[in-house]
């Protein structure tokens, strides 16, 4: 396979799983440490096969090794390692020396000064000693250097009886404390030296606590100020010096000292049972290369990158750590077979179709991820004529592993083993169309795992939580629902009852008018007519009218008992079937039967035998008046009563014409007569019963449609309960962000109204002007009060739509020929496109209404750390798409800084600051080239740490994101200046 010309090399790393947490101890002496009593009675044989088991014992990667103003033992303990192949177990040996400079402490110890040199260049033990011997002491008008033969000269200045070399030469190194100012001075004009070294101070009764407070404040803060660390295992002193103690901030910290400052600890031995054992086994873990380079990082990261303690920060389940991903039959597709990945965060960079999306999809792929075939930025559906039986594994930090044969055979399980969001999803989340579906699962699956397992109260997930807590109001809810159905058809009628009224008025006119013509022409027709016997025909005609108006009125009463009856025997069974409902609720709670024995209401036995009772006499009564065949004449029966009349009618005259016509023109004055009092007494009603009823029938409809938010208002609270450990979590993200997480209402009022689009006939003159009208008053007013939830805003927006609409008059008016009032009514008083859900607020205002880029930050900050329960490995996709440089530095940078302390994180990026500034473990770098024999490209991947910087003119980790990303070099240099180095 030929291979096309990279345009660039990159230098492999020795730890390509990029920072670790590895063991230093820079404070280590030798038996030549020449001060005090170092390793007495061991050789210098017996010291270095001691210091080697005692180094693999406590897995110690970097020892500094401890001279006084010398770096003798540091030399020879490198000749051991280098010449012997001693002490091969440790990565670095790194030269510490230790000045003592005066002023004195209050003890009066002069000061300890610690200088760590870089030894990455082959001559830096000349460097170091020509450096040395430019630091000079003066005494009795003579300068001596900080080097043997002149410190011995030095000693023998002072007592001119040392003849001995070793002795004369451990006098000269317990004499010569320059002042702090001689050493700043050497400082400054030794270059080398201070470029390829960090300068410490001691903080105990040696070091800086031990200046008088008094008087030497500015001293304090000078030294402070040039020296990079503080050797301290102290954690109070951590906390001081890194902006963390109460009351002394971050920024009076860097103001007083210039700069936040690291504390390094080491076990200062000078025995063996000290070696590596610092006193309270505060070790010290460094995050880093084990090189100087990893050394430095603690300077720009001075919190994260150096531990103290007796062990360094770990994830809390090994399980959701991918320690490494494989590929076997790559069908030249990747030239590598593996790839291992660091457990924090895992930044993959490269050009433009390098490959970097390949790593998360196929991690996703096998960890459980369902593959999206309509994606259009995937790796696997973009290759996937070229990419089946390639096989992808994944072995995870506790020697458990998954795969995944592409493209057909993922692995399988109801629980992704990690989170992705894809560039696809990533894009989604920001464009302007986003609802947030996924994001209100992702806050409830949150919010579910936030809570207690009382809180849970034995539910396995949010919606069945939920669902229990809102089972009585839904319950509630339909029920009002339900009523407001059979109010919507009673309104109508008793609106239809009342748009009768003028034919009524107008019939009962009309009927008067008919009975006075039909009086008129009773004169001609009684001429003939015995006038006594019309007189009692008469007042029998009323009777008879009276006693049938009395028999209706008592079938109406009975009428009306035998329906109330009726709905008291649903009432019981209804309510008998809802108590067992609610009887074997509680018993499944645990309440005894004995306890549920009054549960049932007591219902009166005898009400219903009463009842009937009643029925009976009004039976009584009506067949009384009825009569039967054979009452006698004068009884109060309508049998007695028509007969009467009949006899009367036979006898009333003898012409037969005359009184055919009479008799003709009493029925129709009778029965005209009638159908005006029936009338009258219609109107009567339509005037005072049914507009009142009509009246507190619209009222009830709107008491009810607002009693729906009151039930919804009781949901809402809990909710708000459920939601408060969200809210909580939210707080802890921390002011600057602005969010907040609340309970409120989500209203699609767009697709209710067009729901109505039906209801009007645009054929009517003023049905557009109608409809502009409600859809103004629904988006101004209507709208907003629901989703303020607020139920007297709720119910006075309502009114005045209703208003708007007239529903009674609006099928006439404006509607199609089949629409009804009912219907109208359905709709308007219908709640299905409000819904109770959360509501999430970035700086004041709702998800929805912000920026595609803005909500994007929004969204991934809360992917980022909401889920503080999903220790999952997050792989996220140029999340940077929608986001300009600065809202990427100033708003996600420290949410992925966060986040990645407690879960493994892959980063596919094109921003230097989501690299650099996140202080990124791992830096994986994709590189592609397109072989002549196959269509597609051939992968390769290359790692290291942040730190990691070229060798022989090859490319580091760093210097290839230099290349790889505009602003690399600008993005390294803010963050090296973030704490004010000037270096």
């Amino acid at each position: 396979m030929s291979k096309a010309e990279t345009p660039f090399v990159i230098a492999p790393s020795d730890f390509p799983r990029g920072s670790e947490w590895r063991r230093w101890d820079l404070h280590i002496h030798t038996p030549e440490s020449k001060l005090g009593s170092s390793f007495p009675g061991l050789d210098w044989g017996g010291y270095v096969t001691a210091l080697e088991t005692a180094a693999i014992e406590a897995r110690i990667s970097v020892i500094g090794v401890t001279d006084y103003m010398s770096i003798d033992g540091y030399e020879k303990l490198v000749n051991e390692k280098q010449a012997n192949g001693n002490l091969n177990d440790v990565d670095l040996l790194i030269p510490n020396i230790e000045f003592r400079m005066m002023p004195p402490t209050d003890d009066g110890k002069a000061l300890n000064l610690h200088l760590l040199v870089d030894p990455a260049d082959p001559n830096h033990v000349e460097c170091i000693k020509r450096a040395l011997k430019n630091l000079k002491y003066e005494y009795d008008h003579v300068q001596y250097g900080c080097i043997r033969g002149e410190l011995i000269e030095f000693a023998r200045a002072q007592r001119p009886e040392l003849a001995d070399d070793d002795a004369a030469y451990k006098y000269g190194i317990s004499q010569f404390k320059p002042d702090r100012t001689v050493i700043k001075d050497w400082l400054d004009k030794e270059r080398w030296l201070r470029t390829n070294s960090l300068i410490g101070i001691s903080n105990g009764n040696d070091g800086i606590s031990g200046l008088p407070v008094d008087g030497f404040g500015a001293t304090r803060d000078e030294l402070l100020r040039w020296c990079h660390f503080v050797f301290s295992g102290n954690p109070a002193d951590r906390k001081h010096y890194l902006g963390l103690k109460k009351g002394i901030p971050a920024d009076e910290i860097m103001r007083q000292y210039r700069t936040l400052k690291p504390c390094i600890h080491g076990s200062d031995a000078h025995s063996l049972d000290k070696l590596f054992k610092p006193d309270e086994e505060r070790y010290c873990w460094i995050k880093g290369d084990p090189n100087f380079n990893g050394l430095r990082q603690i300077l720009w990261e001075p919190a994260d990158r150096i531990h103290i303690g007796q062990l360094p920060p770990q994830p809390s389940d090994v399980s959701q750590i991918i320690k490494r991903i494989s590929f076997s039959n790559t069908k030249g597709w990747f030239l590598g077979e593996s790839l291992d990945l660091n457990s924090g965060l895992v930044a993959i960079i490269g050009e433009k179709g390098s490959g970097k999306t390949a790593v998360a999809d196929l991690i996703a792929f096998a960890s459980g991820i369902p593959l999206d075939q309509n994606s259009q930025s995937s790796f696997i559906t973009k290759g996937k004529l070229h990419l089946s039986e390639v096989k992808t594994e994944i072995e995870w930090a506790n020697h458990e592993s998954t795969e995944g044969l592409l493209i057909d055979s993922p692995f399988v399980t109801t629980r992704p083993r990690v989170r992705y969001l894809s560039q696809d999803f990533v894009e989604h989340l920001c464009s302007s169309d986003h609802e947030g579906v996924e994001l209100q699962k992702a806050i409830e699956d949150v919010v579910f795992a936030k809570l207690d397992e009382i809180q849970k109260e034995s539910y396995s997930s949010f919606e069945e939580l939920r669902k229990a807590r809102e089972a009585t109001s839904n319950i509630r809810r339909e029920g009002l629902r339900g009523e407001l159905a059979t109010l919507h058809k009673e309104v109508e009628r008793l609106h239809n009852s009342i748009g009768q009224r003028a034919l009524k008025v107008q019939a009962q006119k009309e009927t008067e008018n008919q009975i006075e013509e039909l009086k008129k022409q009773l004169p001609s027709a009684t001429l003939s007519v015995d006038q006594k016997v019309l007189e009692v025909l008469d007042a029998k005609l009323l009777l008879q009218k009276d006693i049938e108006e009395d028999i209706s009125s008592l079938i109406r009463r009975k009428r009306t008992i035998e329906g109330a009856v009726e709905t008291y025997a649903g009432i019981k069974k209804n309510i008998g079937a809802e108590i067992e409902d609610v009887k074997q609720q509680l018993l499944n709670a645990g309440i005894s039967e004995e306890m549920l024995e009054k549960l049932p209401p007591a219902w009166d036995p005898g009400i219903e035998g009463l009842i009937i009772e009643e029925i009976g006499k009004l039976d009584a009564e009506v067949a009384a008046l009825k009569g039967v065949d054979g009452d006698e004449e004068g009884a109060r029966s309508l049998i007695a009563v028509v007969n009467e009349i009949s006899k009367l009618r036979g006898i009333l005259t003898k012409d037969e014409v005359s009184r055919k016509r009479l008799l003709d023109l009493q029925k129709q004055i009778s029965e005209k007569t009638a159908t005006a009092e029936r009338l009258a007494k219609e109107i009567e009603t339509l005037d005072t019963v049914v507009i009142t009823r009509l009246k507190e029938k619209k009222e009830r409809q709107v008491s009810l449609y607002i009693e729906v938010f009151n039930a919804l208002k009781a949901d809402e609270e809990g909710l708000r309960e459920l939601y408060s450990p969200m809210q909580e979590a939210i707080k802890q993200i921390g002011a600057e962000m602005h969010f907040e997480v609340s309970v409120g209402y989500q209203v699609d009022a767009k697709a209710w109204l067009a729901q109505a689009n039906r209801f009007y006939d645009g054929r009517r003159s003023g049905a557009d002007a109608k409809r502009t009208d409600i859809e103004r008053i629904v988006e101004t007013k209507l709208a907003p009060a629901w989703k303020k939830g607020v139920v007297n805003e709720i119910e006075s927006a309502f009114r005045e739509f209703s208003a708007c609409i007239e529903a009674e008059t609006f099928a006439e008016q404006f509607g199609t020929a089949r629409l009804s009032t009912v219907e109208i009514f359905d709709w308007m008083f219908s709640v299905e496109h409000i819904k109770l859900t959360y509501k999430i607020r970035y700086s004041g205002t709702e998800l929805e209404y912000l920026s595609p880029g803005t909500r994007g930050i929004a969204l991934l900050v809360l992917y980022l750390l909401m889920d503080e329960d999903d220790t999952r490995p997050l792989l996220i996709d140029q999340p940077e798409g929608n986001l300009d440089n600065s809202s990427v530095f100033m708003q996600l940078v420290p949410y992925i800084r966060k986040a990645k302390t407690r879960r493994q994180i892959v980063l596919i990026t094109h921003n230097p600051n989501l690299v650099v500034a996140t202080d990124a473990e791992q830096v994986v770098i994709a590189t592609a080239t397109r072989p002549t024999s196959q269509p597609y490209p051939c992968i390769e991947y290359h790692s290291g740490a942040l730190e990691h910087s070229n060798t022989n003119g090859q490319l580091g980790m760093r210097e290839a994101v230099c290349l790889l990303l505009e602003g690399g070099e600008r993005a390294f240099r803010f963050r090296e200046h973030r704490y004010a180095f000037s270096e």
